[in-house]
């Protein structure tokens, strides 16, 4: 395992690391490829979503079925609008009007809302918030992997984040590129010893998404092992906590019920389960909607949105983040490893009756770990680099296509 040998030494003789260990001129060497790779990674699916709206049908448009919206609106729809499908109408709604006393919208953290509502509250606030953060998220997630296996490694962790499957979902006005890089950027920082700073951020990334709360582990298990043990800065696995507390005591106030965030799930029909169980479940399902996934006039119908078809699509990412999971045992430092199981066992013990790993594709994001994996796996055999590409761009059309025509994806 390549380790980065300016971090090491630091906390080696217990003193904290600067914060990138890179000259000016290395880092715009490290600044201007990432920069290529998020503009070429963002382009190709805004430009994918782009078309699809424009030929594809809708589930439900903004104009009657078979036209679309003229002029001026078709192009303000086509570069900004078809990324606020789904969740983004929930944090719209909550940027512009609060939670308005309504239980189900506290299911979605405030932290994204508030910021997009202080960027001007509209949809190209979010889209930029969102396309901001994920930047930062590549960087983070850039200069952890080269802490613990080198910069070849990290590369390569990049470039697997940016063209997965359902990373468009960093162009759309949804938290999840705001969690990475606040819970990325928090690993990093600790990982530097820069604990008054990972405390904060991983305290913001509760208030952006309830996998927030996890970082406390991972933070407990580096701290414990960079500080040989002393108590007093184990303190900062409390920076979590506090963000949920935070968002509960909001809650007290405003519904008198610091739980509502979570009771409100039911109305997604999720309840606790047990592992085996829900992936039980969701293999019924998959096999059930096997012939609906591949079925393209049926998955791009006008009308309602199916979700049944998602269920095929939510298997098959269960397969590979268990097997990702396995890969990454004794292979990824104990802290990212770990983090990786609990964000991974989120969503398989909190199923939704009838597509039990709703949403998984999306979740994904918050087992970012998996992506360090991945990116170590293609690293050790460029024959896994170019699977890896020849599957994931495809599904990476076909699932942007879907969330662009606001049929259901994750």
């Amino acid at each position: 395992m390549a380790k980065d040998p300016v971090s090491d030494a630091a906390v080696a003789v217990g003193r904290k690391a600067p914060l990138l260990h890179l000259s000016p001129h290395l880092k715009w060497s490290a600044i201007r490829p990432l920069l290529w790779l998020f503009l070429i990674s963002r382009a190709f699916f805004m430009e994918i979503g782009g078309l699809a709206y424009i030929y594809l049908p809708h589930a439900w448009v903004e104009s009657p079925p078979g036209t679309l919206p003229p002029g001026g609106q078709l192009l303000y729809h086509v570069t900004f609008g078809l990324w606020s499908h789904w969740d983004g109408l929930w944090y719209l709604s909550i940027a512009n009007r609060g939670y308005l006393n309504h239980p189900t919208a506290t299911a979605f953290f405030p932290l994204y809302p508030w910021l997009i509502r202080l960027f001007g509250g509209g949809v190209i606030s979010g889209v930029f918030l969102s396309l901001l953060c994920f930047g930062l998220t590549l960087w983070f997630l850039f200069h952890l992997t080269r802490l613990e296996f080198g910069s070849g490694v990290a590369w390569d962790a990049v470039l697997v984040l940016a063209f997965f499957p359902t990373a468009f979902y960093a162009n759309a006005v949804y938290s999840e590129p705001l969690f990475m890089a606040l819970a990325i950027g928090a690993l990093y920082f600790a990982r530097t010893r820069q604990y008054m700073v990972a405390g904060p951020m991983a305290m913001a990334a509760t208030l952006a998404s309830m996998y927030g709360i996890l970082l406390s582990v991972p933070l407990l298990l580096l701290i414990w092992r960079q500080e040989h043990h002393r108590l007093r800065p184990l303190l900062n696995v409390l920076w979590p906590p506090l963000g949920l507390a935070v968002y509960m005591t909001f809650l007290l106030i405003r519904f008198g019920d610091p739980l509502v965030f979570e009771h409100a799930q039911s109305n997604w029909a999720r309840h606790f389960d047990w592992f085996g169980s829900t992936f039980w479940a969701a293999t019924l399902e998959a096999w059930k909607a096997r012939g609906q996934a591949i079925n393209l006039h049926q998955i791009f119908a006008h009308g309602m949105p199916q979700l049944g078809p998602s269920n095929f699509y939510n298997w098959l990412f269960a397969i590979f983040l268990i097997a990702v999971l396995v890969f990454s045992i004794r292979r990824l430092p104990l802290y990212l490893w770990v983090y990786e199981f609990l964000a991974i066992m989120v969503p398989f013990s909190y199923p939704a009756t009838g597509y039990a790993l709703m949403s998984l594709p999306r979740l994904v994001m918050e087992a970012f770990p998996a992506f360090i994996a991945l990116g170590l796996a293609i690293h050790q055999n460029p024959g896994r680099r170019l699977t890896y590409f020849v599957l994931a761009l495809p599904l990476g059309v076909l699932f942007v296509s879907l969330f662009a025509t606001a049929h259901w994806v994750a």
